[in-house]
């Protein structure tokens, strides 16, 4: 980089590409649609996904997603994936990356099987993890969750974030 270039990047609202400095989380249009999330520290947050780990996390996932089994399986897909969105391409930042289960971990026959795992932002996530429970909250719930194809969730989804 040469001297006197200031960072840059893009606006961490998804399909927002403005260019801003690297200290800034978001364009000065969306901000204020994230403020609520800008006066949370990273220590705060950090201790909030702990406190969520000890108290309402079932031991079975939470045992899963620390093991070291895991976590390799979930750095090989990130760099399968080259860190891009699943549903946009868009790259994600690791901080912002999850590696997630097409089909549900709980319902699948290999956890740890790369065909069955992409990566989506926290937000793409969040979306995906409230769509699965209003499925499995249907009659015959899990037997449409095991049967959700790749295509058929980024239908889905994108139907959603388009709202």
């Amino acid at each position: 980089m040469e001297k006197g270039m200031a960072k840059v990047h893009q606006c961490g609202e998804l399909r927002c590409h403005r260019v801003i400095p690297f200290n800034q989380r978001y364009c000065d249009i969306h901000a204020p649609l994230h403020k609520h999330y800008a006066k949370v520290s990273h220590k705060d947050k950090l201790q909030a996904y702990k406190i969520y780990n000890r108290t309402q996390r079932d031991e079975v996932a939470n045992s899963f997603y620390h093991d070291s089994r895991w976590t390799r399986v979930r750095n090989y897909v990130a760099n399968r994936d080259m860190y891009t969105s699943a549903l946009t391409g868009n790259a994600i930042p690791d901080e912002q990356l999850i590696v997630d289960h097409i089909i549900p971990r709980r319902l699948c026959d290999n956890p740890l099987d790369v065909s069955n795992l992409w990566c989506l932002s926290r937000k793409e996530h969040l979306i995906k993890t409230k769509l699965e429970e209003q499925i499995a909250q249907t009659n015959n719930g899990d037997n449409k969750l095991k049967h959700m194809t790749r295509p058929i969730w980024i239908k889905y989804l994108k139907e959603r974030i388009k709202k």
